[in-house]
């Protein structure tokens, strides 16, 4: 990438920001619906400061790679805090634009938790190294191999995709345990069911001995009406 280049993909980074900032859910990974329209927008505004040209889809893939790579660099800091007891060795300072990704996606509560309150603010031990303040870089090579993001984060799914995903688990659970209630209601219903049908047949049995015992019983004493009347 040229320096030409480099300045218009940063003025690209800044303008996707502005957009997303007006639709957290969308930057956030929480949006349920079609984002395609969205996107292809999108790729309309940063498309229109490039060069790189890019698509809408590819654009979104853009975003969420950059996400990771201010995540990992917000771990990296976190873990140089934790070995230097809060001094700057190591540290790599978020620039502007990174500032924007982590305070729209939330990730430095996510990331740091109560770090900044226990060895400072990053930025302040850190404003004047200007080496490191610089946009991790993205290529086109990297996107259309479908790599992964440009610090190559084993993290990549958010923690806010994990809590969906738990929810999920849960209400699939709830859905599991109540179907098996029903179909322990309808299978003690048809042992009922049984069990009625089964004491109709034996009180329908003990009707037909009943009735036949009284026919006997009226055989019987027709005979002895008769030899009566013979005598």
């Amino acid at each position: 990438m040229n320096n030409k280049d480099a300045r218009t993909s940063r003025t690209q980074y800044q303008q996707m920001v502005d957009e997303l900032e007006k639709v957290p859910d969308i930057a956030r990974g929480m949006y349920k619906g079609d984002q395609t329209a969205f996107w292809e927008e999108m790729a309309e505004h940063l498309n229109a400061l490039g060069p790189p040209i890019r698509t809408g889809a590819t654009w979104k893939r853009v975003w969420f790679d950059y996400k990771c790579a201010v995540k990992k660099k917000l771990r990296l800091n976190k873990a140089s805090l934790l070995a230097t007891g809060g001094g700057p060795f190591q540290q790599r300072p978020l620039n502007d634009v990174e500032e924007r990704v982590a305070d729209l996606t939330n990730l430095k509560a996510t990331i740091e938790g109560n770090a900044g309150r226990s060895f400072g603010n990053l930025n302040d031990d850190n404003n004047n190294n200007n080496n490191n303040n610089q946009l991790l870089p993205i290529s086109i090579d990297q996107l259309n191999n479908g790599s992964e993001a440009p610090n190559n984060d084993s993290e990549a799914p958010n923690n806010e995709q994990s809590t969906i995903t738990e929810k999920a688990k849960r209400k699939r659970s709830r859905k599991r345990q109540n179907t098996e209630a029903v179909l322990r209601q309808n299978q003690e219903l048809l042992d009922l069911m049984k069990k009625n049908i089964q004491a109709q047949k034996e009180s329908t049995a003990a009707l037909n001995r009943g009735v036949v015992i009284l026919e006997n019983i009226t055989d019987l004493l027709k005979e002895a009406a008769e030899r009566k009347s013979d005598l």
